[in-house]
């Protein structure tokens, strides 16, 4: 059984719409937002199969506020090797990558996301699967929620790699 995403993406790389680029037009700016270097894959993956022409990956080193101070929950050398991988990732898949890092407070996430895709003039935002886990979720909501409710343009969400295996076994 496909997913939804699977169904999309198959339906617009279907060898009818090859000849007609004009459908695929719409997807070559594709904004990559990414958690961690675990992600690139099939992020990265997502991005081809959508038809991508450039791609912009987007890491944010998320702050935590607590009593008017911000803490990183991450190096800054870790946060630019998140990126970099999944740079090479995507020019691997033959996509013309580049690649930022931003800060962001933890619970401004999807904003940062939105507000660069706009900046970007992004066709499409491929999210990596979030950090929370369910009832973390289900307490403080969901920044891959948030974005796909208030994004600019259609947004994939690619499942975790451990997710992804579930889905295909038995």
């Amino acid at each position: 059984m496909t997913s939804v995403q699977d169904r999309v993406l198959a339906d617009r790389t279907a060898p009818a719409s090859r000849t007609d680029t004009s459908g695929l037009s719409e997807f070559k700016r594709v904004l990559v937002a990414i958690a961690d270097a675990s992600q690139a894959d099939r992020a990265a993956d997502l991005a081809r199969r959508a038809g991508a022409g450039q791609a912009r990956v987007l890491h944010l080193n998320l702050r935590e506020s607590i009593g008017g101070r911000r803490f990183a929950l991450e190096t800054e050398s870790s946060a630019a090797g998140v990126v970099e991988a999944a740079v090479l990732e995507l020019r691997m898949a033959g996509i013309e990558a580049s690649g930022q890092v931003l800060h962001a407070l933890i619970d401004r996430a999807a904003q940062a996301i939105i507000a660069e895709a706009v900046k970007w003039d992004a066709d499409l935002i491929v999210l990596g699967s979030g950090r929370r886990g369910e009832l973390a979720t289900r307490l403080f909501g969901s920044a891959t929620l948030r974005v796909l409710q208030h994004a600019p343009c259609p947004v994939l969400v690619a499942p975790s790699a451990r997710k992804h295996r579930v889905q295909h076994a038995g």
